[in-house]
């Protein structure tokens, strides 16, 4: 969850700090500096934001061609200066990204070596082992493989040492890390969005392979490698991305997503999905954490309903923990916004090792996850900078969306007039979702009553109910109002009990064939004196009396896209009410965008 960079060039610290300023739509508490200047190593650190960074760095200012930088979010040990990064023992300034598992074992051993630490982290042993081998007059090379050999969990360092050589370390293992070579210095970086214009390509290195950084060249170290660096291009975005005219870049990518969408629409054949054999296929396994969990539950109803193919879904940290079983034949799909997310890259390798043919659906083709899949189909979010994912997921549910008539196309479920059909309500779904954000101002009149409630139970059906999970993780993630949400089916089984005159419950209730029992649900929570609210068809109110600010009327929607147009009116109800709360949307507390720790 934290960002690291490095640089090798003159004047490094301004690429870092440049570096640090693109990671910081990941989020983070605090952040920190290593450069060698003078062959000594000077760190300065500061809790909260970068520019408490900055500040201190304009009072203390220091230079040099080698530097380090970090932004953390805590794991191990408050959030403080002491605990930030970088971690600097005698000789040796290092960053991570990762968990050492093992670290109190070392940490114990460390101590009766007589070693001395400060802060409460897991990191802080690496460059005590580091400096530990080097006063054993190891080379610098055999005291970082030595200290490596020795953790167990997820890591990618950049690490500094004291002297004339100038030389920036790096290695990983189950965590991101990119290595460039631009014209004017090397770099590393666990982002490649962390790396600036200098930066025209890119090397991402195998586990465990420590590669040597300076002014001359990269170089790998590892023995059990012993190969030459090849680059490939650079497809990232370099530059720093604007809010425009936004409030916040939330807001600025909820309104992206009409343009997003006319763009995945304007070829809507499915023929670039052809290269999956949907035919022969005898199950989908369906793997994502978070919001893109309720993505993959979305594509579930898709496949089932219109390809005929049977689909589980997997919550990521638990699937390789039950001991799945992967059939003959099975097609297992990764979903992840970076690409980096830990606990499905592990589940990957899971259903790797069980001889799955995979699948990742990514926004960054040159994530971790992408390569080391089978196949990759890319989402076209463009980069997404608010902590809480809006545009990545209806990008996510049009690629399922064209996925699923592919494989009804290939499976011969559907006719070709009931495909068409599909295809059509695919075309339309930007220009349905342009009306939607038109009336904006009716939902801030919603989320400013529903702003004054600490609980909200949220209630769909069908393919609506994963749309109600979404809407209540948006709300929690962003205003911290706390949330829950259910098929509105299972009212009756134990959250009607909750139900008062603090209990708000909002429904999804568009025009489609579930509506006529969802209208049952609704009358039930009426009958309990719960705060109702709703976001449907207008027929609704013919049933039910309700206020200007208690409801958000949806147009006719075709039932197959319901699912892509009725979380727009979910994000805007998150964003309001944190809005009015006055909560920080773009940076919630305790959130990183990308998880690359378990």
């Amino acid at each position: 969850m934290c960002g690291i960079i490095g640089a090798v060039t003159k004047s490094a610290i301004e690429p870092v700090l440049e570096g640090l300023g693109r990671l910081e739509y990941r989020g983070y508490d605090s952040s920190g500096i290593s450069i060698l200047s003078n062959n000594e190593i000077q760190t300065i650190k500061a809790e909260g934001k970068l520019s408490k960074l900055k500040q201190r760095l304009s009072v203390q200012p220091i230079d040099g061609d080698c530097c380090i930088g970090h932004t953390r979010w805590a794991t191990h040990g408050r959030a403080n200066v002491t605990n930030a990064h970088p971690h600097q023992c005698g000789q040796v300034s290092v960053v991570h990204n990762g968990i050492i598992e093992n670290y109190l074992n070392l940490k114990q051993q460390l101590i009766q070596w007589g070693h001395h630490f400060n802060s409460s982290t897991d990191s802080e042993v690496i460059p005590h082992l580091i400096n530990h081998y080097l006063a054993q007059k190891m080379r610098q090379e055999e005291a970082i493989e030595k200290a490596i050999s020795q953790l167990k969990g997820s890591y990618a360092l950049g690490i500094l040492i004291n002297g004339a050589s100038n030389n920036l370390y790096a290695i990983k293992q189950d965590s991101p890390l990119v290595i460039s070579q631009g014209n004017s210095g090397a770099y590393m970086a666990s982002d490649a969005m962390a790396l600036g214009a200098d930066s025209g390509k890119v090397y991402y290195p195998k586990d465990n392979e420590l590669i040597k950084l300076n002014a001359n060249e990269i170089k790998s170290c590892s023995r059990s490698i012993n190969k030459k660096i090849h680059f490939i291009n650079n497809k990232q975005c370099t530059k720093i991305v604007s809010k425009g005219d936004h409030s916040s870049f939330m807001e600025k990518e909820i309104f992206e997503q009409v343009d997003l969408l006319k763009r995945l629409s304007v070829n809507n054949h499915t023929s670039e999905y052809s290269i999956i054999n949907f035919k022969d296929l005898n199950k989908i396994t369906i793997i994502a954490c978070g919001t893109s969990y309720y993505a993959a539950s979305v594509a579930k109803s898709w496949f089932e309903k219109y390809a005929n193919i049977s689909v589980e879904i997997d919550i990521a940290s638990e699937y390789r923990y039950r001991s799945p079983i992967v059939m003959d034949n099975e097609l297992a799909i990764f979903v992840s916004q970076s690409g980096e997310t830990a606990d499905t890259l592990a589940a990957l390798r899971y259903a790797k090792s069980k001889k799955a043919q995979t699948l990742a659906l990514v926004n960054v083709v040159n994530s971790s996850i992408a390569r080391e899949s089978n196949f990759t189909f890319e989402i076209y979010a463009g980069p997404e900078i608010g902590v809480a994912s809006t545009k990545a997921f209806t990008c996510q549910l049009a690629i399922f969306y064209k996925m699923a008539l592919e494989a009804a196309k290939q499976r011969s479920f559907l006719k070709e007039t009931e495909l068409a059909d599909l295809s059509n309500n695919f075309v339309q779904l930007p220009y349905i979702m342009e009306k939607i954000l038109q009336r904006c101002s009716a939902m801030k009149k919603m989320a400013k009553k529903l702003s004054n409630y600490k609980n909200i139970l949220f209630l769909g059906r069908g393919m609506l109910t994963p749309i109600a999970q979404e809407g209540a993780l948006k709300l929690k993630e962003i205003s911290y109002i706390h949330a829950e949400a259910y098929a509105a089916g299972e009212l009756k089984h134990g959250p009607i009990a909750l139900l008062d005159e603090q209990m708000p419950v909002l429904v999804i209730a568009p025009k489609n064939t579930l509506t006529d029992k969802l209208l049952s649900n609704i009358k039930e929570v009426q009958a309990r004196n719960a705060p109702l609210f709703i976001i449907g068809d207008k027929s609704i109110k013919e049933h039910i009396n309700l206020q200007d600010d208690e409801f958000f009327e949806l147009p006719l929607i075709p039932e197959s896209i319901l699912p892509v147009i009725s979380v727009i009116p979910m994000q805007l109800l998150a964003l309001y009410s944190a809005q009015t709360l006055g909560k920080n949307v773009d940076q919630p507390r305790n959130l990183a965008k990308s998880v690359t720790v378990e």
